[in-house]
């Protein structure tokens, strides 16, 4: 006689959702894409500029992976892009590689932010007042500080010029003096219970509630699997960029990759757009 199946109802559905649970609570607010997420919550976001500025700018409005596009340059995607009830402009860049010019990518932020906020015609006075928080996992400036604070000084005499751009570069490797600060990058560095304070409250929440109640979960999951079709799709482009450069026919990409004639025009398109 065949055995029956005595697993209680749905118990499939259930393990994947488990699972998927799992792996959302390997997120720490170090990736850029659970960054974003918690950044939409403008409460939380409004925490964390805080804390890490000790302003009390009030945060209006919040963009995530905030796209700058340049026609003729690099486009810029921003992190988290905030404007306060002021008009003032913060954005908070989360950048764990080591292996880059930390120092130029914000230089270059900077100038695609005002460049996309200044109208043609329009006063260099209209520029707005940025603060740029970019944080890092290294101290890669070395001098033993979690939070650095940049200004332009008149080398000679000893002045500060001030241009309306607040840069801070923030690490997560060197310990901060001021409390709230330490609680908040040890809680950035590891995003879980274990390091809640009372000085994030509404950080922490949205946290949780992205790891823990399963809409968040879900949406982190979704979050995901987008990002793995998008990788797919762009090493698929690369494929065939390199036969189109190797001289192969459609017919012969089309038979190698299983794309689509559409697919592969889009790839020459590009190829002519460089």
């Amino acid at each position: 006689m065949q055995e029956r199946n005595v697993q209680p109802p749905n118990s499939g559905r259930l393990e994947s959702y488990e699972e998927k649970r799992e792996k959302v609570r390997q997120f720490h607010l170090t990736s850029d894409v659970f960054f974003g997420k918690v950044m939409e919550d403008k409460a939380a976001c409004q925490e964390l500029i805080r804390i890490l500025t000790k302003e009390k700018l009030t945060v209006k409005e919040v963009k995530t992976q905030y796209s700058i596009r340049n026609m003729e340059n690099h486009s810029v995607i921003l992190d988290a892009l905030a404007e306060d009830e002021n008009g003032k402009i913060v954005n908070v860049e989360i950048h764990p590689r080591e292996d880059e010019d930390h120092v130029r990518r914000v230089r270059y932020y900077l100038g695609s932010i005002d460049m996309s906020f200044l109208e043609k015609g329009c006063s260099f006075e209209k520029l707005p007042e940025i603060y740029m928080i970019y944080i890092t996992e290294k101290d890669f400036i070395g001098k033993g500080r979690a939070i650095y604070h940049v200004d332009r000084i008149l080398r000679d005499c000893n002045g500060i010029l001030d241009n309306g751009v607040h840069e801070m570069y923030v690490n997560l490797q060197a310990t901060a003096k001021e409390p709230a600060q330490r609680e908040l990058l040890r809680y950035i560095k590891c995003s879980d219970r274990s390091n809640e304070t009372g000085a994030f409250p509404h950080l922490a929440e949205r946290v949780n509630a992205l790891k823990e109640k399963k809409e968040g979960v879900e949406i982190m999951c979704s979050i995901i699997e987008k990002e793995r079709e998008e990788a797919k799709m762009e090493n698929m482009r690369l494929v065939i960029r390199n036969m189109l450069k190797r001289g192969m026919s459609d017919e012969e990409i089309c038979a190698l990759t299983e794309c689509t004639k559409e697919l592969i025009d889009e790839v020459r398109r590009s190829r002519l757009d460089c």
